[in-house]
């Protein structure tokens, strides 16, 4: 059986909650259970999200499309149909023009419409995301935000005439959202987006969020850049409106999300409604009161007055709501092949289904819309297959007839607590079934009686430590063998006796063994074993990349009269068997009919040995180390298992996959079958195999377990286009709900759910679910219902919502001026030197194309400076188009280039590489500069390359701005912890040293709002390390673990916070804190507008002090030893 879930975690993760913000927790769960009753007393009650109004009218989002009605409320009326998602509406100031966020076209750009309805106008051409954020108060331009030319993870604002054209960005270096004063001259915004956030696609559910991100409003004078700052109190403030001269904003810095004002004139901040419900969302205003959602309810706010809440009616087809035959062919998440590889059962949106490898009928076994099944496992005789179902609220075991839905099942409850089970597998002869769960335990299901045994003791380490592998049942079922972490993280191989129910270690626990497999013939244990891996038992740790670990493959006799599978072969010729006994035949009985020949029982006698007698049976077997991973075994000492392959080619668009091997212990022959698996699991028989591919277009196959695989052999390919299953949405939409309350019950870190009262809160929002119009609507629930653990990382996102066709607009890899009426170069990006895989379309060598050209035209088609260039390249990604290039004093001229589909990563490599020589350039050639994008594979690769490229520089400064996290930096920590050991005097050249790969003089490191979870963790240990000062701005403040959570059942995506970080001196650390710098510094609009960088320079100019005053250490050579008859002289 092949599935995706895991039990292992992957990214990073805390404070504890004061008493006071454990009332509000618990006050807003009392909030809840009111508001729950208000909405079971209006049948539906809707999700209204976004709204906005003009005089007459309100504009909102439901069910990812645009509505309109009557400013007082009453009957809506949709404007918006179109496939993907529309959002964020705005009006016009006359009130006549609506316009909004869509996807029409294939990308996400900017629309508008009339409020009466009409054809939809695309407003931007851009392939990054661009999203709808206002008007100019004249009405004149359209304000959107757009990350096109952002060198990192940020957007800013740009302004697009209403009657369309080319875009342009406002002179604000960063900006996620805003409004222009009444007069123009000014904006008031959030230089960032929140660290909490919600569209139909995507969340982020972190209520009472106090980290770095909180969301500061600004207030910025367009012409000349002068800004105020709005002073904050601790929470989050964000969506700021004018209205009467002053800036409206929401806030959580008392409690809920509620309702401030700041009067620029006074510098006096005022509550002007305390909300005591559900947070609010947004805040738009018309010029005379406000508007605002909560909970999916609309209400107005005249200040001074108590908020109203709007009544409206929607009318519409809904088509998201209707039952239907959909197909599921995308959807096959795990699947297991029958004993003899005839069929494969799968998991596909929640249904367990079977279909042929060849011919035959597809069956469903389960059919039950609004229930989850997972991960089918075949009976040995191939007449039955077990899953795991939801059915009863808990996650059970169920076992049905592989005939079809409408026949018998039987029911095995689990666990009395929320759980979630893996890897089922059954016995041989049919009478229990194995499985594990999140756990940590091993357990097995007498399916006779329906008594659930351990299995012997359960996992040491969950979390981030690396899982134990496999489990195997002996041909004979009188055995099982599962792997278990021990006390130093290493997995070891217990035995247990089905018997007897004893269960004995039977390997210890100086070598990482794991994937056992028995001998078909009885004779021998097989399993993968690593001595050299223990640098990565804690695959958290980034020092765990720095290891090559290998495993070699090991086989145990599990008979004491079993020879060595290794013992040399003496020539002999075999004796012949003895023949059967004759049976007397009786005449009055009719003769017997051949009997199956029995399971012959297995003899282990491993029980009563210690460690050391049994590694006396051990053998390594000659195939050479490497990084194997899944094992099976067959009959006569035949072994398939997967070989981790090279990434050769950086440039390649997949990852490597491994090679399925076959090796024969009788000639000592290995024989790779395929090159590009993910996994594969082999049938009952040994005679089929059943392989899962890599790539993004991932198939099943299905072959002999003997010959290499081709997979363009139509015979091979399993056939799952064609599955079908009928979606009930509404029944599916209440079972996911369900399931993320049970996923938080099973994997949060902390039982007490951060004192948030799970079952109450579950219970209330419940009674929004018959207004879930949409599988988007379904999401903005999900946010609500998770804002109450108070955690980061705790996201969740996609699921089946309709998405329009992407269409791959190109990008030059540029920065354009309009001159005389044509798009100039302004900037070519290249990425620096030393990037194999960058792509910079205008930087390949032989173009000759230079800052100051012009191109007149695209695939001959004339270009304007009055245009959007963009839209001349819509659809060129990865195509070859035809420039024709203007230079002043020469004649036009024809080049071809390849366009690429974005350039987030060639303008961040440029942006690197332009602050790298800045820092050289301020210092005098004394400090080099690292960035980090993140604390995974892409950090630790950054910091390898520009980290030891600058070790002859006195000092460094590294950059931890904007990084994405990812794992826990400690490699990082110890390269730049390094001390002074020695020197060394060679005969020729420089006096070296021991470590040679260090900087020893000093560092500091600049942090920023956006420096997150892995990015949170380094400047703590930066910190705590004492290795430099900390400059810049307080970071994101995420510092959970998540990962491992299976996939909800239409594929929609959600995390559960699992493991918590607290400090070595017992305290829960950085977790909705973040980390504050030693040294603030805001960037300044007009001085980065102007060309400078305030952190960066203030972190050189630190470095430069610290190394006046402390220079790194120089070579004191002391005079050559001396020597003479006597012994030294001088030493």
């Amino acid at each position: 059986m092949i599935d995706a879930a895991r039990r292992c975690c992957h990214a990073l993760g805390m404070k504890s909650l004061g008493n006071d913000r454990m009332k509000t927790i618990r006050w807003a769960g009392a909030g809840l259970l009111a508001l729950a009753s208000a909405a079971a007393s209006a049948s539906p009650q809707r999700l209204l999200q976004a709204p906005v109004m003009s005089a007459t009218h309100l504009a909102f989002v439901s069910g990812g499309d645009i509505w309109v009605a009557p400013k007082a409320g009453g009957k809506a009326v949709r404007i918006t149909t179109g496939i993907g998602i529309e959002q964020a509406p705005s009006f016009s100031p006359d009130g006549q023009t609506i316009a909004f966020t869509g996807e029409y076209d294939g990308n996400t750009d900017v629309f508008t419409v009339p409020v009466a309805g009409g054809v939809p106008r695309r407003m931007t051409f851009h392939p990054a995301v661009d999203a709808a954020v206002g008007w100019s108060p004249d009405g004149a331009k359209l304000i959107f935000r757009s990350n096109r030319d952002s060198a990192s993870r940020y957007t800013r604002l740009w302004q697009v005439n209403a009657s369309g054209g080319a875009a342009t960005a406002l002179p604000l270096p960063m900006a996620a959202a805003g409004m222009m004063a009444p007069d123009g001259k000014s904006i008031a915004y959030n230089p960032l987006e929140p660290g909490f956030s919600f569209n139909h696609t995507r969340y982020t559910a972190w209520g009472n969020y106090r980290g770095g991100l909180t969301g500061a409003v600004w207030i910025t004078q367009l012409d000349g850049l002068k800004t105020r700052k709005v002073p904050q109190d601790g929470g989050a403030d964000f969506s700021p409106v004018w209205l009467g001269g002053q800036v409206y904003f929401l806030s959580g810095r008392k409690g809920p999300v509620s309702v401030y004002r700041f009067d620029p004139a006074s510098g006096q901040t005022t509550l002007v409604w305390q909300n005591r419900g559900p947070d609010i969302r947004s805040l738009s205003t018309d010029g005379k009161a406000l508007v605002f959602d909560r909970l999916g309810t609309i209400f107005t706010l005249v200040p001074g007055e108590e908020p109203k809440a709007i009544s409206i009616d929607l009318d519409g087809d809904m088509p998201d709501v209707r039952p239907r035959v959909a197909n599921v062919g995308s959807e096959v998440r795990a699947a297991a092949i029958s004993p003899t590889g005839l069929r494969v059962a799968v998991e596909a949106h929640g249904e367990i289904m079977t279909l042929p490898v060849k011919e035959g009928i597809t069956r469903t076994i389960t059919a039950t819309a609004g229930t989850m099944e997972r991960t089918p496992v075949w009976s040995p005789d191939g007449q039955s297959i077990a899953y795991f179902s939801d059915e009863g609220g808990l996650y059970a075991l169920h076992v049905a007839s592989q005939q079809g839905a409408g026949k018998a099942v039987k029911k095995y409850a689990l666990a009395a607590e929320p759980a979630y089970y893996f890897n089922p597998k059954w016995s041989p002869d049919g009478k229990r079934i194995a499985m594990q769960d999140n756990r940590l335990n091993t357990w097995i299901l007498e399916l006779a009686t329906g008594k659930l045994t351990a299995a012997g003791p359960p996992d040491e380490f969950g979390g981030f430590a690396t899982s134990s592998s496999g489990m195997a049942w002996s041909p004979d079922s009188a055995w099982f063998v599962y792997a278990r972490t021990s006390g130093n993280h290493f997995p070891v191989l217990m035995l247990h006796e089905v018997a007897t129910g004893k269960t004995t270690q039977i390997t210890d626990a100086m070598a990482m063994a794991s994937e056992p497999a028995f001998d078909r013939d009885g004779k021998y244990l097989y399993f993968l074993a690593s001595n050299n891996a223990g640098g990565t038992i804690y695959p958290l740790d980034m020092s765990s990349d720095v290891y090559q670990p290998t495993r070699s493959v090991w086989a145990i006799a599990l008979n004491a009269g079993t020879p060595s599978p290794l013992a040399p072969e003496l020539g002999d010729e075999k004796a012949p068997p003895p023949p059967p006994a004759p049976e007397k035949a009786d005449a009055k009985k009719p003769a017997k009919p051949a009997a199956a020949p029995a399971t012959p029982a297995i003899k282990i006698d491993l029980a009563g040995l210690t460690l050391d007698q049994i590694a006396r049976r051990m053998v390594a077997l000659p195939l050479p180390a490497a990084d194997y991973r899944n094992l099976e075994a067959g009959k006569g000492g035949v072994l398939w298992l997967l070989k981790a392959n090279e990434a050769l080619d950086i440039d390649a668009d997949e990852a490597p996959g491994a090679s399925l091997i076959r090796w024969t212990l009788e000639g000592k022959k290995s024989e790779t079958l395929f090159d590009k698996a993910q996994g594969f699991t082999l049938s009952a028989d040994g005679n089929k195999l059943l392989v899962r591919t890599t790539g993004a277009n991932a198939s099943w196959l299905v072959a002999d377990a003997t010959k290499p695989i081709k997979p363009s052999d139509p015979d091979v390919k399993l056939k799952t286009e064609g599955l079908m299953a009928r979606i009930d949405p509404a029944a599916e939409w209440a079972q996911m709900y369900r399931e993320i309350w049970r996923v938080q019950r099973a994997y949060f870190y902390d039982p007490n759910f951060h004192g948030y009262d799970v079952n109450g809160a579950e219970k209330a929002l419940s009674a929004w679910l018959p207004g879930i119009q949409s599988r988007g609507d379904l999401n903005y629930l999900f946010h609500e219902a998770l804002t109450g653990f108070s955690i980061g990382h705790l996201r969740g996102g996609g699921g089946a919502i309709p998405a329009a066709k992407r269409v791959p607009g190109g990008l030059l890899g540029a920065d354009y001026t309009s001159k005389d009426g044509r798009w100039c170069l302004a900037r070519i990006h290249d990425g620096g030197t030393w990037t194999p895989d960058i792509k910079a379309p205008l930087a390949r060598p032989g173009l000759d194309v230079k800052v100051g050209d012009c191109i007149t035209a695209i695939n001959g088609a004339e270009v304007r400076g009055d245009e959007d260039i963009q839209r001349h390249l819509e659809g060129t990604a990865d195509s070859a188009v035809i420039l024709t290039i203007a230079r002043a004093g020469q004649p036009a001229r024809e080049v071809t280039v390849v366009p690429i589909a974005s350039e987030a990563r060639l303008r961040n490599l440029t942006w690197i590489e332009d602050n790298r020589r800045r820092v050289d350039q301020l210092s005098g050639g004394k400090l080099g500069y690292v960035y980090l994008p993140n604390t995974g594979g892409g950090g630790f690769t950054s910091f390898n390359r520009y980290y030891f490229a600058q070790t002859d520089r006195q000092g460094m400064v590294i950059d931890d701005r904007f990084n994405g996290g990812g794992q826990a930096a400690d490699y990082m920590i110890e390269v730049m912890n390094r001390r002074l050991i020695s020197w060394w005097q060679p005969r020729y050249g420089r006096i070296d040293r021991t470590p040679s790969a260090a900087v020893l003089g000093p560092k500091v490191m600049l942090i920023n709002e956006g420096s997150a979870s892995g990015g949170d963790m380094l400047p703590w240990m930066f910190r705590d390390f004492k290795l430099g000062p900390l400059v810049g701005k307080r970071t994101w403040g995420g510092l959970v673990g998540i990962g491992g959570i299976p996939p909800l059942m239409d594929g929609g995506q959600l995390t559960s916070p699992s493991v918590g970080f607290f400090s070595p001196q017992g305290e829960w650390a950085v977790e909705n804190i973040g980390v504050p710098p030693d040294v603030e510094v805001d960037q300044d609009p007009d001085k980065v507008m102007a060309g400078g960088d305030p952190q960066l320079e203030k972190a050189v100019a630190l470095a430069l002090d610290a190394l006046a005053k402390n220079p790194p250490p120089q070579p004191k050579r002391p005079p050559f030893p001396l020597y003479g008859p006597d012994g030294p002289i001088r030493r």
